[in-house]
């Protein structure tokens, strides 16, 4: 429906267009001397203006009812509808419960600061990043303003196609409604690329869809909701515009490409997920197809010199790499040369509202990523009722230099015997530890040697097989799991394994070499060389054998350190994208749970089906200036559902405070251990263990595992209801679906629960070593 304000509108563009072509006539006739290319020029610009007044009428109406009218209805059910434009190319997702629309750009773009090709990208519903190999270069377009988008309505489903003619590249699109979420989805074979094999063809990098979604503006208050480490709030209109925007890779970067200098230490993006936050309404959003690939991307208004704040997904499907050429100061890039690899993108938009229309917040992003694991993914929700355990990291020996007979010989040196391990054990269970979780890391004698383990291999070194079998014994007898750790990411060549064949491939076609960085300063460390980075094509060659090798000898505690929480390709003839890489993983993983138990440590996403306790769970996100706060997001998906611990408390800078934001997350508590002291570790790759000595911590470990055991048991099974912080940041309260509160203050050293307050310092004392 024509609303006044256009007819106005249109009869003043109408008057204007009149007037000016009067005038031009009467120029022509009173000046008879005027040249006739000034006549046409006036003509050319009286009809620009015109075309000008037309473009105004067609913009994005300014109000949402506006542009409500102006959408056709292409699917429904009793909880959500898909809109369509096709005028505009744009869609809209309503949430019955709260009536709240969900945009895929937003409807007031006339009254925004943003500047023309700003407002393009805006209005886009994709972005494309393609690669010349001509030029080692990449390009940015997007679908509105060097782009053409063809809209249609196909049964109950919207097809969308993205054609970009300069570099001949064209993009399918299928958005659907399911029962509980609107499903964007992209099939790559279907992806066209003219010539893409020759040096001048142009290459699909990378691929952004509705980078708008749920935009908010200048005046709305919310947040977005990113799993960066434990997890981070980012407020709407935070004034954090001088900052760098947010940008995390979902499963950390391919450690293929291997950087000069060590680079900043950051926290994984393990959960496929964001989430925006606004009163009543919520959107979780899920890379649930191609996640391997996606990047979260979070930017506040102003940051980008427009007035809103948006986050989305952008897709790698070309993986890159850069290199430098002699004399060159700049890298050039290289790209993925057998196509894309990665066979299908789909993202799935998750209402999150109440029948009540009461407000939502994070927790309840959570409650909708924990009901997407269960009902889609096939996570266990497991009994966890009244349980609450310790968790114990050891580790077993490592290389050392030594110079015998004058020769510098590298040999293995025990740190933590499978006799001390027992020890630790013992004295731990004497001190009233009744539960205990305990992976022994560097126990295989190949991967002490540094080498790939495909068999259970106890060392000699640490006392062998019946040493390792009395440890297992007193383990069984005293309710304590005990994880042997296999971790076969990094190598050099034996038992094998070989690393000219055998390691992973590079873009740039280099071997995959992985440095030990100088922990004082951030460069190579020349004292160790360089291991190589094991191929995902040669896993089923030795997990299958070591899983194999487990079962025969009985061992039915499975843990795979690092190949829970890194995923990375083969890019040379082997041709492994990390999307096969992460099914070949989740393969490993089904096939140890089929026999035993499997611990992950910090796991991604998609190991959690596989998975029946976790340990290092980080506490915090990666500290950014842009986020405003960090939360428990990756605890509240998993209480009550899997048990997890945090990362060690005794390796953190404040042991006290660490330890009472574990029991804030509902988290059991964490130690590093090892059986000698921090002497024997100096010139050694355990070396970051220092402070990790036994004798220094038992009566800690002793103490807060009481302190968890008697505050979280209670509510071991029940997920968190809600986590709110206090203006100052002291107070912490956690809420849990049985109603049971537990409110730790930072400042006071206290923790409230069951109507007692508990001091920490009745559980381990007044002075901590490692503060």
């Amino acid at each position: 429906m024509k609303t006044m304000h256009s007819k106005l509108k249109k009869s003043l563009a109408f008057l204007l267009c009149f007037s000016m072509l009067l005038t031009t006539g009467a120029a022509s006739v009173f000046c008879e001397d005027a040249p006739a290319e000034e006549a046409a020029a006036s003509e050319e610009a009286a009809s620009e203006d015109a075309e000008s007044a037309d473009e105004d009428e067609e913009e994005a109406p300014r109000t949402e009812a506006e542009a409500f009218e102006l959408m056709e209805l292409v699917d429904s059910n009793n909880r959500l509808a898909l809109y369509m434009n096709t005028k505009e190319n744009t869609i809209m997702l309503e949430d019955k419960y709260t009536g709240e629309k969900w945009w895929s750009n937003p409807v007031d773009l006339q009254t925004s600061n943003a500047k023309k090709g700003q407002k393009d990208e805006l209005a886009s519903g994709m972005t494309l990043t393609y690669g010349s190999p001509a030029d080692r270069a990449t390009t940015i377009l997007n679908s509105k303003g060097k782009g053409k988008t063809k809209m249609k309505k196909s049964g109950k489903s919207i097809e969308i196609t993205y054609t970009f003619s300069d570099p001949g590249i064209t993009v399918p699109v299928t958005i659907s409604l399911e029962s509980d979420h609107m499903k964007l989805y992209v099939d790559t074979s279907a992806i066209v690329e003219e010539n893409p094999s020759t040096v001048s063809g142009k290459l699909t990098t990378d691929l952004a869809f509705m980078t708008t979604f749920g935009a908010a503006g200048l005046e709305e208050e919310g947040y977005f909701v990113v799993p960066d480490g434990s997890g981070a709030i980012i407020n709407f209109n935070n004034g954090k515009t001088g900052l760098k925007t947010y940008s995390g890779k979902v499963y950390g970067r391919d450690i293929t490409a291997v950087k000069t200098q060590k680079q900043a230490t950051v926290q994984n993006v393990n959960l496929p997920m964001y989430g925006i936050v606004k009163g009543n309404s919520a959107m979780m959003v899920v890379a649930d197809k191609g996640d391997t690939c996606a990047t979260v991307n979070t930017y506040v208004a102003n940051q980008n010199n427009t007035d809103y704040n948006s986050t989305y997904f952008d897709f790698e499907v070309r993986t890159q790499d850069e290199y430098l050429m002699g004399g060159e100061s700049s890298p050039l890039k290289v790209f993925e040369k057998r196509g894309i690899l990665i066979p299908e993108i789909e993202l799935r938009y998750y209402p999150v509202s109440n029948k009540d229309q009461s407000e939502v917040d994070y927790t309840d992003v959570a409650d909708s990523f924990r009901d997407y694991l269960i009902n889609e993914k096939g996570v266990e929700d497991k009994n966890l009722e009244g349980k609450n355990s310790l968790y114990l990291d050891l580790y077993g020996a490592t290389l050392k230099k030594k110079s015998i007979a004058g020769l510098p010989v590298t040999v293995k040196e025990p740190v933590t015997t499978f006799t001390d391990a027992k020890n630790i054990l013992e004295t731990l269970n004497g001190m009233g530890v009744d539960d205990m979780v305990v992976a022994y890391n560097n126990y295989n004698d190949d991967n002490i040697g540094e080498k790939i383990a495909d068999s259970f291999n106890p060392s000699s070194k640490l006392g062998g097989k019946k040493k390792y079998n009395d440890l297992t014994s007193y383990a069984q007898s005293n309710n304590i799991q005990l994880f042997p750790v296999i971790d076969n990411q990094q190598f050099k060549t034996g038992n094998g394994y070989w690393s000219m064949t055998n390691t992973s491939i590079r873009v740039s076609n280099a071997y995959s070499r992985i440095p030990i960085f100088d922990l004082a300063h951030g460069i190579e460390n020349k004292y160790y060389k360089p291991l190589s980075l094991f191929s995902p094509a040669s896993y089923d060659k030795a997990f299958g054998k070591l899983i194999k090798s487990y079962n025969k000898k009985n061992v039915t505690n499975f843990s795979f350190g690092s190949l829970a929480n890194t995923i990375y390709g083969d890019y040379g003839k082997k041709a492994v994208s990390r999307e096969n890489a992460k099914e070949t993983v989740k393969e490993i993983y089904s096939s140890a749970k089929q026999t035993g138990s499997v611990l992950s440590d910090n796991p991604a996403a998609y190991v959690l089906p596989y998975t029946d306790c976790i340990t290092n769970l980080p506490l915090c996100s990666s500290k950014f200036d842009i986020f405003d706060m960090d939360i428990p997001l990756y605890q509240m998906v998993l209480h009550g559902v899997t048990p997890y611990s945090c990362t060690a408390v005794n390796g953190d800078a404040d042991l006290d405070i660490a330890s009472l934001r574990a029991i804030a997350a509902g988290s059991n508590i964490g130690f590093d251990l090892v059986g000698t002291e921090a002497s024997e570790l100096k010139d050694t790759k355990l070396d970051k263990y220092f402070y990790g000595y036994y004798e220094n911590w038992v009566n800690e470990a002793a103490g807060l595992y009481k302190l968890a055991d008697e505050v979280l048991s209670p509510a071991a099974d029940s997920p968190i209801a809600s986590y709110t912080v206090s203006e100052d940041g002291n107070e912490i309260t956690t809420v849990y679906d049985n109603g049971y509160t537990t409110v730790v203050d930072l400042e006071k050293r206290t923790v409230k629960a069951d109507g007692k307050t508990l001091k920490l310092t009745d559980y381990i004392g007044e002075e901590v070593i490692g503060e």
